[in-house]
């Protein structure tokens, strides 16, 4: 038997178990089954099974398949064998991302009906095998580099290659590959080479000491290209809402529920099928600020940082950049040679933050140094109050919460700000 290799982590998770696994809630593991339609499996295969939620619930669902469950935790093997699968259950102490798992555990590659999966939140310890994992599941060119796959992206190669064509692929997947820039390709080869079907956006804390934005994924292994993927959201409660329907180029960018009804008014849908003007439109600049946090304090000239926004109850119906940080305009050319600098009219708004969609205020005059943790949206005139106006609203502000990414303290990309979709 090979040692648990998953153990060997170059990024272990704060609040995860030794693995990196947060366990998941029965009414989560409920959900994604739920939302695997259209299969009668004969073989389904959890891999990284933890304690078994996934296959569990698959099993109430699906009663006369056969379960193979595999897990590097020697632990696991216990609570995984206690589970009421009778003779159709057989669980493997072994490295999920062994390359040679299919022969490890007996089941031929391009064999299982139906794959679950609640990837561990680490990045393990690259080992040349994975490589060949991405290759195999056409994944490789996801990615700027291989390197930057996580134990996410593996668990869902491995799977695939395990996976029958047409076979269906129940996933739990952190924020970053549904939402993140950095894996827009991803999210590109699974549209294009799968049929992802739907996503539902879990609430924040679904998991124990996380607020990790995660979602449920179903996709179909080979069943053509993508045309529309259904979004759904979980509510506290875990209602899973009405879905609404995207096109696959749409997808591409984002798969995240919140995201494609945040521009529309409260309490509407909105209209995903048209192409919609996005703040980046408006906006024909985006300033970044460039002085960090540790160094305000040791600069000559006040620096807006995020602590200097207006709080709502000190402030007018627009909230402005307090006095003490407007610059007059003579002074640009000197303090753009050490800094970066806001000017009049420019709108600024939190990088980061736990509540940054309330951080937003406007620069009525002069020039202002801003730090790193700072954006300046700089608008044509004629775009200027109505772009104000809509992100100090709460369709707004909801827009911005929707849109911004992290655990704890939320930030916001460049391209998540301009890609922000401003209502009609």
């Amino acid at each position: 038997m090979l040692l648990p290799r998953e153990m060997d982590l170059r990024r272990p998770s704060t609040n995860a178990d030794a693995l990196g696994r947060y366990y998941t809630p029965s009414q989560v593991s409920q959900a994604l089954i739920d939302t695997m339609r259209g299969i009668r499996p004969r073989l389904v295969l959890e891999l990284g099974a933890g304690q078994g939620a996934l296959a569990s619930a698959a099993h109430r669902k699906w009663r006369s398949a056969n379960y193979v469950t595999v897990d590097a935790d020697l632990a696991a093997a216990s609570t995984l064998s206690a589970l009421t699968f009778n003779a159709s259950h057989i669980h493997h102490a072994h490295d999920a991302l062994d390359e040679e798992l299919a022969d490890r555990i007996g089941i031929a590659l391009g064999s299982v009906d139906v794959g679950l999966c609640n990837p561990p939140y680490v990045r393990p310890r690259w080992r040349s095998s994975f490589g060949r994992i991405l290759e195999e599941a056409g994944l490789s060119g996801a990615l700027q580099s291989v390197h930057d796959a996580g134990a996410d992206l593996l668990f869902i190669a491995q799977n695939l290659r395990l996976l029958r064509p047409r076979g269906k692929l129940g996933l739990i997947l952190p924020d970053g590959l549904i939402a993140g820039q950095k894996y827009r390709g991803v999210r590109q080869v699974l549209l294009r080479e799968h049929r992802v079907e739907h996503v539902v956006q879990l609430p924040r804390r679904t998991f124990a000491k996380t607020e990790a934005q995660t979602y449920l994924v179903v996709l179909s292994k080979r069943d053509g290209e993508t045309q529309q993927v259904q979004l759904s959201q979980m509510s506290d409660m875990g209602e899973v809402s009405a879905p609404i329907s995207i096109p696959a180029d749409v997808a591409m960018l984002r798969l995240d529920y919140a995201f494609h009804t945040s521009s529309a008014p409260m309490g509407q849908q909105r209209d995903v099928g048209q192409v919609k003007k996005t703040l980046g439109a408006a906006a024909h600049d985006l300033l970044r600020g460039a002085i960090s946090s540790s160094q305000i304090s040791s600069s000559p000239v006040p620096v807006f940082h995020l602590g200097d926004f207006p709080r709502a109850h000190e402030s007018a119906a627009i909230p402005t950049v307090p006095e003490k940080f407007i610059q007059p305009v003579s002074q640009a050319v000197v303090l753009q040679q050490s800094y970066k600098v806001a000017k009049a009219g420019d709108i600024l708004i939190a990088r980061i933050g736990r509540n940054l969609q309330e951080k937003v205020c406007f620069l009525p005059r002069g020039i202002c140094v801003i730090s790193d943790c700072i954006y300046a949206i700089r608008a044509a005139p004629e775009h200027r109050k109505t772009l104000l106006a809509y992100l100090l609203s709460e369709d707004g502000k909801a827009a911005l919460k929707a849109t911004s990414h992290g655990v704890g303290a939320k930030y916001l990309s460049r391209s998540d700000v301009l890609n922000i979709v401003l209502p009609d």
